[in-house]
């Protein structure tokens, strides 16, 4: 059973590393879709490119990810969990559903960005549109260059926003690694039941030797005060 239980949890870790890989890809995506839309790129966005970036190509990362993420959850809250059979597989199963609830929620943050970056490109597509029918009415113009000023201040927000995912990004993973690495100290403490024993008895034999010495030094005292008093 243990053996089962190695096999599944090295299954999980393959799902993790393609699951933060993916993750990661598609936080890029999101964000240089947002970038071009919000730039006033519509030779491009109109054509479903933005640097280099495909909304074909987004779609195909979100539906990989969404593939892995419910292969992950069947596996910790099914098969992992059913394999478990002491607290230190109990805890990696804990772990992963920890690592799950992360990978799923910047996964969702991501999908935010690219429905918002979608919206933007529809709205500029119409406004486009609007400046060619209406042609140079002052009116259109004055709500163009007021559009453009939102929008600018928007860049600076989804610049922001963007770092601060970033950071967020960096502090789960390191948090991930040192749950990875304390799930690794219980795995080697598990591995290795006797070692605690052996220390106490290191200890308990080192205690009764120690009385020992001690009681034959008190005997050899109380015979020398014997010798030279008695």
């Amino acid at each position: 059973m243990a053996t089962t239980f190695e096999q599944l949890k090295r299954e999980a870790v393959q799902l993790e590393r393609q699951l933060e890989e993916k993750v990661s890809r598609y936080q890029q995506v999101a964000q240089r879709l947002n970038q071009s839309v919000v730039s006033h790129d519509l030779s491009k966005t109109e054509q479903g490119i933005a640097h280099g970036i495909s909304w074909d190509e987004e779609t195909s990362v979100q539906q990989e990810i969404q593939r892995l993420l419910n292969h992950l959850q069947e596996l910790v809250s099914g098969r992992l969990t059913q394999a478990a059979r002491n607290p230190n597989q109990n805890a990696v199963v804990g772990r992963y559903r920890d690592i799950l609830i992360d990978l799923r929620s910047d996964f969702e943050k991501s999908k935010q960005t690219v429905r918002r970056a979608a919206e933007r490109r529809e709205l500029l597509q119409g406004s486009s549109a609007t400046v060619v029918a209406s042609g140079n009415d002052p009116a259109t113009e004055h709500l163009l260059r007021e559009r453009n000023h939102i929008q600018n201040s928007m860049n600076a927000v989804n610049s922001v926003v963007g770092q601060a995912e970033a950071v967020q990004h960096d502090l789960r993973f390191q948090g991930r690694s040192l749950r990875n690495t304390q799930g690794l100290i219980g795995q080697i403490t598990g591995n290795i039941p006797g070692l605690n024993t052996l220390i106490e008895s290191i200890r308990r034999k080192r205690s009764r030797d120690d009385m020992i010495v001690a009681g034959v030094i008190a005997s050899c005292i109380v015979f020398l005060l014997w010798y030279m008093f008695g």
